[in-house]
């Protein structure tokens, strides 16, 4: 009884840490990020995605996800600066 405790044991303490090995691989996602997003209104979006090394404007709503167009990669990092600039000022 004891040997089948502790098999027992073990093998849930392994499901355990495979699930929360799991879960923290599917929040780490490298090559997909928001950048920024505004609302729209109440369920709509705008996004600003960058995916691996591109950049794309996109609308988010209650029916998925559309391309609104590629956006070049100097103009999206100007933007950003002058963001992280004027909230600098700002404080």
């Amino acid at each position: 009884m004891n040997v089948f405790a502790l098999i027992l044991i073990l093998v849930i303490l392994m499901i355990v840490y495979i699930k929360l090995n799991f879960k923290g691989m599917q929040n780490q996602n490298i090559f997909i990020k928001v950048i920024s997003r505004a609302c729209v209104s109440k369920d709509n979006y705008i996004l600003i995605i960058k995916v691996m090394d591109k950049y794309y404007l996109c609308s988010s709503s209650h029916g998925g996800v559309n391309l609104i167009e590629h956006l070049d990669e100097s103009r999206v990092l100007e933007c950003m600066k002058k963001r992280k600039s004027a909230f600098s000022e700002g404080r």
